[in-house]
């Protein structure tokens, strides 16, 4: 199966509740051993970007989750969570 540049392939996310969804990325943070003790502030409601997903997560302003390897295991498990779930609108 090809796909062209116009055409993105469609993903199929679990739609949870704004507060559901905070407490799971918090949950998967920490579950991160490198990152003790950091979690969101807050989910952010967005319009869908291009990939789908409408939510961003907020930092807080907590050293650890600025600093490797933190900083970069966080990035990576934002983008799987963001590629799994949308929250209900």
């Amino acid at each position: 199966m090809s796909v062209s540049l116009e055409e993105k392939p469609i993903v199929r996310r679990c739609v949870l509740h704004l507060e559901s969804l905070r407490m799971l990325v918090n949950r998967a943070i920490d579950a991160q051993t490198a990152c003790h003790g950091a979690h969101v502030r807050r989910v952010i409601v967005t319009e869908p970007d291009g990939s789908g997903c409408n939510w961003q997560a907020e930092w807080p302003l907590f050293r650890p989750a600025s600093m490797e390897p933190c900083r970069s295991q966080l990035r990576h498990l934002i983008e799987e969570l963001r590629l799994r779930y949308n929250v209900e609108q």
